[in-house]
């Protein structure tokens, strides 16, 4: 990419207003990683990506600790998270 494109020039100034912007996709990606290796075993032979992908999309557009609490049935980040307000 040209460093003196429009493009650039908009990432680096995201970046700047929303230092944690970058940061927060790698923490998710974490956190679904760990989900998908949950419901691996959960699942056993009956996990497949696309199943879980699936069953991911129909949860909407909400925090993963509470898909994996709906998934799993395991609250206990939900319940450290309402408990250190």
């Amino acid at each position: 990419m040209p460093k003196d494109s429009d493009l650039m020039k908009f990432e680096q100034h995201l970046y700047l207003r929303q230092p944690f912007y970058g940061t927060s996709y790698v923490t998710g990606k974490i956190e679904i990683d760990n989900l998908i290796k949950d419901m691996s075993h959960a699942w056993g032979d009956g996990f497949t990506l696309k199943r879980f992908m699936d069953e991911l999309s129909r949860k909407g557009v909400v925090p993963v600790s509470l898909v994996r609490w709906e998934m799993t049935g395991d609250g206990s980040e939900v319940e450290a998270l309402v408990t250190a307000e």
